[in-house]
């Protein structure tokens, strides 16, 4: 069942993803292409206030071409990054909150028929908001919309929240927590 590489052609490479272009081996002995899009990995945090309000984001999303309610997330600075340090990071820039209470609850990868990117969720406990908190990246314009936890089924099933990580950590939340 494993493939096995027999030659790559970078194709694109941008600010921080690279597309391949990959003939490999297949388990037959035949070959065939794969496009692979190579992502240096993310992290997401489901952040929860002293008071158990959930914090999300709200910000439009191009690929999809509307406005997408999220838990706070983004790319690591670079491959070797900490998950928990890029998480906290997010957590800051995005919402203002910070917290000194973080578990790590799963590692995933989004999209595996293309892309080799891992994307570690946290939830973060008795979130705060800090006086001066780091600033939003430049192109990102985002807001902060607060839920409560019994609003959480009605949001997945209207379709107002079809982000993978956000929808896996809210799961998450209502089983475990």
């Amino acid at each position: 069942m494993i493939e096995k590489t027999k030659s790559s052609k970078k194709i694109y490479e941008g600010n921080f993803i690279s597309f391949y272009e990959d003939e490999v081996y297949l388990p037959n002995g035949n070959t065939s292409q794969r496009v692979l899009l190579k992502h240096p990995g993310a992290a997401s945090i489901l952040a929860i206030t002293k008071d158990k309000k959930i914090i999300l984001t709200k910000q439009y999303r191009y690929p999809i071409q509307k406005i997408s309610l999220e838990i706070p997330a983004g790319k690591k600075d670079h491959p070797t990054e900490d998950g928990l340090t890029c998480a906290m990071r997010e957590l800051e820039e995005e919402t203002g909150y910070q917290s000194s209470n973080y578990k790590k609850i799963f590692t995933f990868h989004p999209a595996v028929g293309f892309c080799d990117e891992v994307l570690d969720i946290f939830i973060a406990y008795d979130c705060e908001k800090i006086e001066k908190p780091a600033s939003p990246d430049a192109d990102e314009f985002i807001e902060v919309e607060y839920i409560e936890r019994n609003q959480i089924n009605n949001l997945l099933k209207s379709g107002a929240i079809t982000d993978g990580k956000t929808i896996i950590a809210l799961q998450y939340y209502l089983l475990h927590e």
